[in-house]
């Protein structure tokens, strides 16, 4: 990926330094889950995209993939970062709601903040948080005193 450029990566560096709430869930879909390890993403990822297909029945297959596929990269970078940089207890949770998916990946490192890649080379990585600022309709970070909450909202397709 190449480095974003200036005004993006103010504009990325804003929305993950403000603490802002998760919003409220609607809907009653909800899918909770315990990350233990990086190598147990591979079941998280089938996990979360057979209940996102299973909640998106009244769309063309073509935008639900899509949009599913999206979800899944923005949900693998948020609970990615959280098994590297957080501390555990770590947990996800995918809340299916009437238009969106809101994402919520909470870890017990209240104390360490999304920080963006700033000046790194290519190649060298840390570009996730801009990947989710790109592909969510909205996204935030929210600490209490034990734990901090990444979160992202996710249009879900319509017909």
């Amino acid at each position: 990926m190449e480095q974003p450029a200036p005004d993006d990566r103010a504009s990325a560096l804003a929305s993950w330094t403000e603490d802002t709430a998760p919003p409220e869930a609607v809907g009653d879909g909800r899918l909770v889950l315990v990350l233990e390890s990086l190598r147990g993403l591979s079941a998280v990822r089938r996990r979360v995209r057979a209940f996102l297909t299973a909640g998106c029945d009244l769309v063309s297959e073509e935008a639900c993939e899509d949009a599913v596929e999206k979800a899944v990269l923005v949900i693998d970078e948020l609970t990615s970062n959280a098994l590297r940089h957080g501390q555990p207890p770590t947990s996800l949770q995918v809340c299916d709601d009437p238009q969106r998916w809101i994402v919520v990946v909470r870890d017990a490192a209240s104390h360490v903040h999304p920080a963006p890649a700033v000046d790194r080379p290519a190649g060298a990585g840390g570009y996730g948080l801009y990947v989710i600022a790109d592909l969510t309709a909205a996204h935030g970070v929210h600490y209490e005193s034990d734990h901090k909450l990444v979160w992202a909202c996710m249009d879900k397709p319509t017909a």
